[in-house]
């Protein structure tokens, strides 16, 4: 068992150094990749204060507009479930 751990190990750090490499060289298809590697592996970003990632947060900061949204409402169905 152990020895199917240390290769899935390997291919995994394999597949990090390669997409690595390919965003180091501007491949535009390396970001998708980059991003859905991140995503799968739960990797989450901490906007810490100052941060590129907090000036960003805060110009997405839509707190002071909630008296202009318009909750949506869910479509109804035309044809509703009938029970068996």
């Amino acid at each position: 068992m152990s020895n199917s751990l240390d290769k899935l190990s390997q291919i995994h750090d394999l597949v990090i150094e390669q997409v690595l490499e390919d965003l180091q060289n501007g491949d535009r298809k390396a970001r998708a990749e980059a991003m859905m590697l991140l995503k799968q592996n739960n990797v989450q970003a901490t906007a810490g204060e100052g941060t590129m990632l907090s000036k960003l947060a805060g110009k997405l900061d839509f707190s002071s507009m909630g008296d202009r949204v318009v909750a949506l409402k869910k479509p109804v169905s035309p044809n509703p479930p009938t029970a068996a």
